[in-house]
């Protein structure tokens, strides 16, 4: 009798292991499929799956993931859409990141639930600014891209303009401190613009590894930023990046490949849990956009 008890028990635990693992399972490839049709469909067709499949299921997700379907739920900019997003917004605020949310609508939604504090000082720096200096000659690139003369002259002054940008970043860091620009980054202008600084400070791999070791140590830093700084330290360390986000281009194949990936057996899945696309998708957006 005591051995059936004990058999009995164990039947209803591996059942539920399995329809644990299954859900798991069926939530990732849910998200998978957005991902996928964010970066190659439409955004009335992603809007549409996600109400369909995503919303359903918008309560076992984590928070990270709660933010990046309302993302693909407004991405249509169907009134409809924003007026659900700003319900679940409301009654889910306190597990999602404002950040993660990533556009302006969103981020005021999540405003008027949780208010932001504003330091005086520190809304007076231009973040938007900084930024569009970070981008500014990388938006030539492709333009003069079979003019090695032009393209050689866009990227020295790339170069310049990210020493004066680290070097504005330093400043702002060493005087305000990088958790205090965060938690005062109401608008998450500031998380974006020092992002894209970081990392593009192959030529300052300290700062970049300075900036990554603060926000490895907050809760609160989009999961895919992180993984894209990683993957970019590791690469000019020469080490095999984990998620796959640096790319290479091929003039055999003629198409954007990866750089060396440390696990490939679980690529998907690690780079699921930091909220980025099978990498297979990835390089397939990469090269459509060639």
């Amino acid at each position: 009798m005591k051995n059936y008890i004990i058999c009995i028990v164990l039947l209803l635990f591996s059942t539920s292991c399995l329809k644990t693992s299954n859900m798991k399972l069926n939530l990732m490839n849910e998200m998978q499929q957005a991902d996928s049709l964010s970066l190659l469909s439409d955004n009335e067709t992603l809007s549409n799956y996600t109400r369909r499949k995503l919303i359903p299921l918008f309560h076992l997700y984590d928070g990270s993931k709660k933010a990046k379907i309302l993302k693909y739920l407004t991405k249509s900019k169907e009134k409809d859409n924003f007026l659900l997003a700003e319900e679940l917004l409301g009654e889910n605020y306190k597990d999602i990141n404002r950040c993660d949310l990533a556009t302006i609508e969103l981020i005021s939604y999540y405003n008027q639930n949780s208010k932001c504090s504003y330091n005086t000082e520190l809304s007076q720096i231009n973040w938007n600014k900084i930024y569009e200096d970070d981008q500014i000659y990388r938006r030539l690139f492709d333009k003069y891209s079979n003019n090695p003369r032009k393209l050689d002259s866009v990227a020295h002054l790339a170069i310049k303009q990210d020493s004066l940008n680290r070097k504005l970043i330093k400043f702002l860091i060493k005087k305000h401190t990088l958790n205090k620009i965060l938690d005062y980054d109401c608008d998450c202008s500031a998380s974006k613009s020092i992002f894209f600084i970081a990392q593009h400070s192959d030529r300052d791999v300290n700062f970049r590894k300075e900036v990554m070791d603060n926000i490895l140590k907050l809760n609160s830093y989009p999961l895919d930023n992180i993984a894209y700084l990683i993957d970019r330290q590791l690469m000019n360390e020469n080490k095999k990046q984990k998620f796959g986000t640096q790319l290479k281009f091929n003039v055999d194949t003629n198409k954007f490949g990866s750089y060396p990936i440390e696990d490939m057996k679980n690529i998907d899945s690690l780079r699921y849990e930091y909220n980025l696309p099978k990498l297979s998708v990835y390089l397939k957006y990469a090269n459509k956009l060639r």
